[in-house]
């Protein structure tokens, strides 16, 4: 019996700690932006089909500055202090990007 609630109370304990540590997948919208104090990092998909990882350096401030639709597919583009991030041929599917902060 006592093994049974050890295991039961470890088991909780280590749901727990990974439920606390598990990060929220940020989804600005058109004109938003998201802050970045510690840095982070950004996920995606690219136009081409293959996904993308690029860090987020510590500071910025990332906004979501373009949004179209082509061919029922829409993309996103970013900006970082009114400049193209990370440059201005970057964009990824709308419906898959997320940023992590750190």
């Amino acid at each position: 019996m006592r093994k049974s609630m050890a295991a039961t109370i470890m088991a909780a304990a280590t749901i727990v700690a990974s439920h606390g540590s598990a990060q929220t997948c940020l989804r600005p919208k058109w004109t938003e932006c998201v802050s970045f104090p510690n840095g982070g990092r950004h996920t995606g998909v690219s136009p081409y089909g293959a996904p993308v990882l690029l860090d987020v350096p510590a500071g910025a401030d990332i906004c979501v500055s373009n949004e179209w639709e082509i061919r029922a597919e829409s993309y996103v583009q970013f900006a970082r202090n009114g400049a193209p991030w990370p440059d201005r041929d970057w964009e990824v599917e709308a419906e898959t990007f997320c940023f992590y902060k750190n």
